[in-house]
């Protein structure tokens, strides 16, 4: 057991080994003890989910046509169009946001095997049907390969089901995830606890920092545990919407976190961006689970807004932050 601290110095003690982790790791078949845990704490992880050629099959996909690109693609954490940032060992640093929406002239196979093989797998469906009591609605999903650290959060103050606290989401360990090379954390049954709305005090476009400050006081507070699990191929977290999570800066410069996350509501549900619209999603069936594609780089609509976004870039975030701010404002009044 190693003791590292979250992006907002709190201290967790990360383990190295099976016998250290105190959270427990169920089989797919298992979904009622899954579910227990999972309703109790916030969070669960099924071991060896995915398979081991998935996995392998889309790190080679990223190595092949990701990685030598040189163009703009839409990033976390900002979900601003940007290149690719890399460190000294050629690692991806900005994690590419909506696998699924990139663009096909580019990342055919990539895009393709993301959406057929990761995000709509079999075994991953099952356990979100479990979870969402419903057929699932992939509505973002993400690829991370450099330790970049994520902040102490909670998902449904950025996205979530019109039901708040609804929604579930999934972390995909894509390789054996090293407790130094940055992990996933949770807070177990922070899920139990609803933190303030999204309101103009605490909005993203401009007071983020508060938002964010609120959750690590909450965390204090309560006097949340902070768990870092042991993570290796094909194991997948399962946690939920409210549920208090982030990554840990890396301390080993030797090891990558390649690993993916999708989230997913009900698909009787309209989407909640900001806690301030509900969304009709138009959707994509494959493999009987429904897929949003935001920003769709298929589409000749989103390739003009995404150059307008490249090559206007300051003027086009000042209108976005408008636009966030206009929808936070209607809420309020």
């Amino acid at each position: 057991m190693i003791e590292l601290k979250t992006p907002r110095g709190l201290l967790v003690k990360v383990p190295e080994t099976e016998a250290e982790d105190p959270s427990p790791k169920f089989d797919v078949n298992d979904i009622e003890g899954f579910k227990s845990y999972y309703d109790n704490n916030g969070y669960a992880i099924i071991k060896h989910l995915l398979l081991a050629k998935h996995c392998e099959a889309i790190k080679r996909l990223w190595e092949e046509e990701v990685k030598p690109f040189n163009g703009f693609m839409y990033r976390l954490p900002t979900a601003k169009a940007d290149r690719h940032v890399k460190n000294n060992k050629g690692w991806i640093m900005n994690p590419i946001l909506n696998l699924q929406s990139v663009n096909p002239k580019h990342f055919l196979n990539f895009r393709s095997y993301a959406t057929d093989k990761i995000l709509t797998d079999r075994n991953l469906s099952k356990v979100f049907r479990a979870l969402l009591a419903d057929t699932p609605k992939i509505v973002q999903s993400m690829y991370f390969e450099g330790n970049s650290a994520t902040w102490e959060h909670q998902d449904s103050y950025y996205l979530d089901s019109e039901t708040i606290g609804e929604m579930s989401a999934a972390w995909i360990a894509i390789e054996n995830i090293s407790a130094k090379a940055g992990r996933f954390f949770v807070c177990p049954r922070s899920n139990k606890l609803k933190l303030e709305d999204h309101s103009l005090y605490n909005n993203i476009a401009d007071n983020h920092e508060r938002y964010i400050a609120s959750v690590v006081q909450k965390i204090k507070t309560e006097n949340l545990a902070i768990r870092a699990p042991l993570m290796n191929q094909g194991d997948v977290l399962f946690f939920n919407a409210w549920t208090i999570h982030g990554s840990i800066d890396s301390q080993d410069a030797n090891r990558s976190r390649s690993s993916i996350t999708c989230h997913a509501i009900p698909n009787k549900r309209r989407f909640l961006q900001h806690q301030t619209r509900s969304l009709d999603l138009v959707t994509d069936t494959v493999n009987d689970v429904s897929v949003y594609r935001p920003k769709d780089l298929a589409k000749a609509k989103n390739k003009l807004i995404f150059l307008i976004e490249c090559n206007f870039p300051l003027a086009f975030y000042w209108l976005k932050k408008q636009a966030i701010l206009y929808f936070v404002k209607k809420k309020t009044h």
